[in-house]
């Protein structure tokens, strides 16, 4: 199934490791999948390595990362390089 928000559901519910998304996503598609991420003790983030917020301006987000609680770490790791820098965030204010 292509839909993140069930991706994001899959992972709040411990069924997925990790799930991330690169292409351009609206925040109402994703904002309740993040939410349940986030309820179960994980993490989401943007492209831009900034913590998921809802209501920009812009309400375009590049993309979004999200994994359980206990990948954080080695994810973040692993994915450190690649981030854009917080500065560059789409919808920032």
């Amino acid at each position: 199934m292509g839909s993140v928000a069930y991706k994001l559901a899959l992972v709040s519910a411990g069924l997925a490791d990790v799930t991330f998304t690169l292409t351009p996503k609206h925040e109402w598609d994703v904002a309740a999948g993040a939410a349940l991420v986030l309820s179960s003790g994980g993490f989401v983030r943007t492209l831009e390595n900034a913590p998921f917020r809802a209501n920009h301006r812009n309400p375009l987000l590049s993309g979004l990362i999200a994994c359980g609680p206990h990948l954080r770490g080695p994810l973040m790791n692993l994915l450190d390089p690649y981030l854009r820098p917080t500065s560059q965030a789409a919808g920032t204010v």
